[in-house]
């Protein structure tokens, strides 16, 4: 049986720039997480240190892959979930000002 979310999540194309990585973009975000599209997605469980570019600034965030779905293979092109495991007061405070903003809010409630 689906749960529903803790955190609402909104559809934000935010910058994701991971320790060694080129630059990806999230598909939706939440004060919880985010989704991301990237070539040869992280295995679950693997932690993870980047920013994450909110309006004008990048701010720190470090997290766990929670789940990973991969299109066909290993070498291709997935979706993976990041759960934060450290973000700043300063890095809430500024996602909640720019969801303000910029609205448009997932219909999805369940995972």
């Amino acid at each position: 049986m689906l749960k529903p979310r803790n955190l609402p999540r909104f559809a934000h194309r935010l910058t994701i720039r991971l320790r060694g990585m080129l630059p990806v973009y999230t598909h939706d975000v939440s004060e919880g997480g985010f989704c991301a599209d990237m070539l040869q997605p992280l295995n679950p469980g693997a932690t993870i240190e980047g920013s994450i570019a909110v309006g004008e600034a990048e701010l720190p965030f470090q997290g766990e892959v929670v789940w990973t779905r991969r299109t066909a293979g290993d070498r291709v092109r997935g979706r993976y979930g990041v759960r934060f495991t450290h973000v700043t007061e300063e890095f809430r405070r500024r996602l909640h000002e720019y969801r303000k903003m910029q609205g448009k809010r997932l219909v999805r409630w369940f995972t």
